[in-house]
């Protein structure tokens, strides 16, 4: 072990002094580094007397026999300095005022009604007998209150504050089955409310054909409104999307026009003036439901699944679905990570023509389609995989059908003309891949 106090050497004006206080080096045995502190003393026994503590403490540290001292430390706050000290991370970190808010809230909450105020009165029977008497409120909702607390506590971990999260192994409650599930609006539904809508006809309007979540239409300038453009879009800003990235949100044709109509009948001075205004959650949770009972629609259905604001979202994915748009374009127009979120989520299948799918499929028992009578029949082994064009002529080579060779504009109607004009001669007669690589 290495350990000794000394005064730094310091060249001032060509001379050289000696600094008025000590500073220790020391290295712990398996130590690489030596560590070197100031002490702030003048006093010579002092300083020998602060390293010897240092190095006991150390050494106490890790035999285990006292925690750190930054845990030492951490347990004399309360936690709610903890607990502001981690929203200040989160901010610094560039985390949504929204996310910070609600750890903020529902950590805070939990923590005054467990009655924990220090970082060492947290405990799983206290966690459990508060969770017990959440009688109303919903499971998803003690679920989230929970993960806060974790945050909270992974957070205050990582940081060296605590040993450890004492609810980490504490399961979630199961929510299979018990949360309240959102739906699309219907095409009438929509209609209707839409003719009461008045001056909030053209947000809903956005947003059921844009997918824009509410907080990404509250920061929506006249600049983010490609109107004149060849190809109108939104371009949605990073630092306002819920995924922090940028995106282009093409405009329906008429969707566009009620655009146009706004934009001139506002007038705005430039183009950093918002869009819509009154975003906040609980202003238009008010409008939308006063204009859901005028237009005669239930909040909740037979299924028990409610449609609010963010239902126009679900809308616009269901839309995507019934006009047979490719699940990974979907993905892409909704700015999902996950395609099973587009897929399994927010498309409304009791939206989608089901019946009209399974009525327009092929009878079995239909009459099958008119064959040559001159046409060679496949062997059954190569049956389902043989494809011949009617009118096309075939030759025999042992018992695979090579095919003549054709030109490519007399195939018939059944080929796409991509791929017609795509296949020459020399495919054909040899009989190779028609997509080039």
């Amino acid at each position: 072990m290495i350990a000794h106090i000394f005064r730094q050497r310091r060249r001032i004006n060509g001379k050289i002094e000696l600094a008025r206080t000590y500073r220790g080096r020391f290295r712990l045995k398996g130590d690489v580094r030596i560590t070197d502190i100031p002490l702030d003393t003048t006093d010579k026994q002092v300083a020998e007397r602060k390293l010897a503590d240092i190095i006991n403490e150390k050494e106490r540290e890790r035999a285990g026999l006292i925690a750190p001292r930054l845990q030492r430390d951490s347990a004399q706050r309360t936690l709610k300095e903890h607990l502001a000290d981690f929203v200040a991370d989160l901010k610094t970190l560039g985390r949504s005022q929204k996310y910070c808010y609600h750890i903020n809230a529902r950590a805070g909450r939990l923590t005054d009604q467990c009655g924990w105020k220090m970082p060492g009165d947290v405990s799983v029977n206290n966690f459990v007998a508060w969770r017990s008497k959440q009688t109303k409120m919903s499971p998803k909702t003690v679920n989230e209150h929970q993960n806060a607390l974790n945050a909270l506590l992974n957070w205050m971990t990582r940081q060296g504050r605590i040993e450890a999260n004492p609810l980490r192994e504490m399961p979630k409650i199961d929510v299979r089955g018990k949360q309240q599930m959102r739906r699309a609006y219907t095409d009438d539904e929509l209609r209707r409310l839409l003719a009461v809508a008045g001056d909030h006809r053209l947000i809903y309007l956005t947003a059921a054909y844009t997918g824009l979540r509410l907080g990404e239409l509250g920061q929506l300038v006249w600049g983010d409104l490609q109107l004149e453009h060849e190809r109108p879009h939104i371009r949605a800003r990073a630092s306002t999307t819920k995924n922090r990235r940028d995106a282009v949100l093409p405009l329906h044709p008429m969707l566009l026009a009620e655009l146009k109509a706004a934009k001139a009948k506002a007038k705005p001075k430039d183009n950093s003036v918002r869009v819509f205004k009154h975003t906040h959650t609980a202003i238009i949770s008010r409008y939308m439901r006063a204009d859901l009972e005028a237009a005669g629609i239930p909040r909740i259905d037979a299924m028990g699944r409610r449609i609010d604001f963010h239902a126009l979202r679900y809308t616009f994915a269901t839309k995507l679905a019934s006009s047979g748009v490719s699940q990974r374009l979907a993905q892409e127009l909704m700015r999902h990570s996950d395609p099973r979120l587009t897929a399994n989520i927010y498309t409304d299948v009791t939206c989608l023509p089901t019946f009209e799918a399974v009525t327009e499929l092929a009878w079995t028992d239909a009459e099958p389609l008119p064959q040559r009578k001159d046409a060679p029949k496949p062997s059954s082994q190569l049956a389902s995989q043989t494809v011949v064009f009617s009118g096309q002529k075939t030759a025999k080579s042992g018992t695979v059908e090579v095919l003549e060779e054709l030109p490519a504009s007399s195939l018939p109607e059944l080929v796409c003309a991509d791929l017609a004009s795509s296949v020459t001669s020399e495919n054909w007669r040899r009989g190779g891949d028609s997509n080039p690589r």
